[in-house]
């Protein structure tokens, strides 16, 4: 790859010249200014109605995301009047990752205050095209040099002073002009191609969302389940042996605890404290014959991971832990594990085993909630935190209620079941009351084998979109680069 060329080895064309940003507004001390400091603007502040605040997440490279836009009161705006844009006025970032980031402030929003991480610049109309001005500040060039001034690693930013001394290869006024149509030009063909990638991207997650529906409908199986009914013991004979043998369980355990003790039971009173799983399930559409209905807590053992707090800092029992962070789309991510005092009680109690379901239990968007995955035998040593849920299970395929949980999740069945006001919460206990539908033990070995390769396949195309994608806005890259700095330029002259 290339490097980068740097704003000062550029070769400018006959007629063109470098100037700061500033030399560009009518009047640099008003014309380029940043957003309010401190106490002048706080989130509290925020409204649903009024004059409206243009944050980081609205600004994106060339174009203006018109989304969850805050207000501020009419009162409140005026205090802050130096800090406001007009449609037309070229916003850009001056902190988060990445910097530099430049678009124009839309007519669809009308005026309204940026917020203290962007910068706001005013150009003369009749002198400067503001889109020539976005198109090369989103440029490879002018990226460099934001990189190259960035202060701060946490928070990296640049300070206004930076922005307004910005040096640009500025073009004569008609060139501009020329200039801006010849990229939008080239622009349109490429984002025709992107658009037509989202929408196979989008046909993509509809396929897998009725492969998984198919899956636990019957539906994906319904030949095979039909040449080897012979073979298949039915679902509710499945569900009666796991609850006999949860209970046996739970009865064997009683007993062992007794003898430590040295008392035995005189009688069978105390197997009347056996809690039964929850078994009210919901009937959600009609099954095949030999499947039956049950509910996730019957199914096997579910509990919340464990509070992370200042009294549970690693001291003399350092253990890693999962968070909901560490369970992704794709499988469970282990690069920022961290460490909490597992106690060997406690290590006991929340240590991960193979073939456990792990969900996230917490999340900021409701659509990330549920988010499954499954533990495997070579992963490493872990507990897990209270963002997550544990579902360890019984006498069931695990990769069967794998595909469960991602039809849940991918089907928005966990987001709908959520609740929450900013953190979205599934909760174990509405998680355990949900119902499964459970085919025989054998179908639903044969169904984790038919979603795997379907999954396996939509996934490949997914990875090969998503490169074309990568390579789209690269080509949008190069095509910046000629434009201010190359063989583009020259042509428009």
């Amino acid at each position: 790859m290339s490097e980068v060329v740097k704003i000062d080895d550029i070769e400018l064309p006959e007629g063109w010249q470098m100037a700061e940003l500033a030399e560009l507004a009518i009047n640099p001390k008003d014309d380029i200014v940043d957003g309010p400091f401190g106490s002048n603007l706080k989130a509290s502040e925020y409204t649903e109605t009024g004059v409206p605040i243009v944050r980081l997440q609205n600004i994106k490279r060339n174009y203006f995301l018109d989304k969850n836009i805050k207000c501020v009161t009419p009162e409140k705006a005026e205090q802050l009047s130096r800090h406001s844009f007009k449609p037309g006025d070229l916003l850009i970032t001056k902190l988060g990752a990445p910097l530099g980031v430049a678009c124009i402030a839309p007519h669809s929003i009308g005026e309204g205050i940026i917020v203290a991480d962007l910068v706001r610049a005013r150009l003369p109309e009749d002198q400067v095209d503001t889109k020539y001005i976005t198109y090369l500040i989103n440029s490879p060039v002018v990226i460099q040099e934001f990189k190259e001034n960035t202060k701060g690693t946490t928070r990296p930013r640049v300070n206004l002073k930076f922005m307004r001394s910005l040096r640009l290869p500025i073009a004569p006024y008609e060139q501009q002009k020329r200039i801006v149509a010849k990229i939008e030009e080239l622009f349109s063909h490429i984002d025709a191609g992107i658009e037509a990638l989202k929408k196979a991207k989008q046909l993509l997650t509809q396929y897998r969302q009725s492969v998984l529906k198919a899956a636990v409908t019957g539906e994906l199986t319904k030949e095979w389940r039909e040449a080897n009914k012979d073979k298949l013991e039915p679902a509710s004979q499945l569900l009666e042996r796991i609850l006999k043998e949860r209970r046996q369980k739970w009865e064997e355990q009683q007993l062992e605890q007794f003898k430590a003790k040295g008392k035995m039971p005189k009688d069978d009173k105390w197997k009347e404290k056996y809690k039964e799983p929850y078994g009210e399930y919901e009937e959600t559409c009609e099954l095949p014959k030999g499947w039956c209905w049950s509910t996730i807590d019957q199914l096997g053992e579910v509990q919340l991971g464990r509070q992370r707090s200042p009294k549970n800092r690693s001291e003399d029992y350092p253990t890693k832990y999962i968070r909901a962070a560490n369970i992704t789309e794709d499988g469970l991510d282990f690069t920022d594990l961290m460490d909490m005092e597992f106690k060997p009680n406690e290590f006991e109690r929340y240590v991960m085993k193979e073939n456990d379901l792990v969900l996230s239990e917490a999340s900021g968007s409701p659509d990330q909630v549920g988010k499954p995955a499954i533990w495997r035998e070579n992963m490493p040593v872990c507990c897990f935190q209270n963002t997550v849920i544990r579902h360890r299970p019984y006498g069931v395929e695990p990769e069967y209620l794998l595909v469960h949980y991602k039809y849940f999740y991918w089907c928005q069945i966990f987001s709908k079941t959520a609740g929450g006001v900013g953190i979205n919460h599934l909760s174990a206990q509405k998680f355990l009351k949900m119902s499964i539908a459970l085919p025989p033990l054998l179908e639903q070995k044969k169904i984790v084998n038919k979603v795997d390769k379907n999954i396996d396949a939509l996934a490949r195309l997914d990875a090969e979109i998503q490169l074309q994608l990568v390579k789209a806005e690269k080509n949008k890259q190069s095509i910046l680069s000629t434009a201010f700095c190359g063989t583009l330029a020259r042509e428009m002259i």
